[in-house]
């Protein structure tokens, strides 16, 4: 599709002030390991709603996220964009987890391991095991972690399947679950494919069709929590994407 010069300009300033965005994050993630838990928290946020806004997608919450009152959660998302992570960041910054692919993304990659994101790598046998012991141990000190247990992204007209063992952490913290669901629309709430990252879609690609996508919306919605305590693994992870297909299926 031919964009106008007028449109190429403004998406041209857009990247021009996202560029300035990165850099920023880039001179704190030196430092940031060293700064407090709650000055951490109030970058992340502030940081994240930046990048939100500079991509021009606007935010919606709905529903009362746990994390907030009680760090010591476990919250289970489905995944459609690599925008997932700053759209909770927003609100509830946790330590995610994420493929470890990640790692090699150019710049993107060193910013979220300075951010305390934990890796997996999905070809290893055994790996989930001892990303499940550090994920206890974390929310056994009170933080906030988030996986996306589909374990890859897909559009919501799929039914969100979680896998079990990524949840196990939550039952051997004894922890409360927070089932949540990311929906990207327009502004008649109707479906928007735009921050979509699936199939063979490079990170550029993705944000590239952002840029020039005006009118994206996302809206997070955190549901009940559910207590994890004495829960087993798969029972629990049948219960909190119950949750989340029920609340996809009402934007739908």
């Amino acid at each position: 599709m031919t964009r106008s010069p007028f449109l190429l300009l403004v998406i041209s300033l857009r990247l021009g002030c996202l560029m300035g965005h990165i850099v920023c994050a880039l001179a704190v993630a030196g430092v940031y390991p060293s700064l407090s838990s709650s000055a951490q928290r109030r970058f992340v946020c502030w940081w994240s709603h930046g990048l939100l806004k500079l991509l021009r997608v606007q935010h919606h919450i709905s529903g009362q996220p746990a994390a907030v009152n009680a760090a010591a959660c476990l919250m289970v998302a489905n995944h459609v964009s690599w925008l997932d992570i700053f759209a909770l960041n927003v609100r509830t910054p946790a330590h995610f987890v994420a493929k470890s692919e990640v790692k090699q993304w150019p710049v993107v990659g060193w910013l979220v391991q300075r951010a305390g994101t934990l890796f997996i790598r999905r070809a290893v046998r055994g790996d989930t095991v001892h990303l499940n012991a550090r994920m206890a141990c974390l929310l056994r000190q009170g933080r906030a972690v988030a996986v996306f247990a589909q374990g890859t992204s897909a559009t919501p007209e799929q039914a969100v399947q979680f896998h079990a063992p990524l949840l196990q952490c939550a039952v051997a913290a004894g922890v409360r679950v927070q089932p949540i669901a990311i929906f990207y629309h327009d502004k008649q709430g109707l479906w928007n494919d735009a921050a979509a990252f699936v199939d063979d879609t490079t990170l550029m690609q993705s944000l590239w069709k952002i840029l020039c996508t005006p009118g994206i919306q996302v809206t997070v919605t955190y549901l009940t929590p559910l207590d994890a305590s004495g829960q087993d693994r798969r029972t629990l992870a049948q219960m909190t994407q119950h949750a989340v297909n029920a609340a996809l299926a009402r934007h739908l």
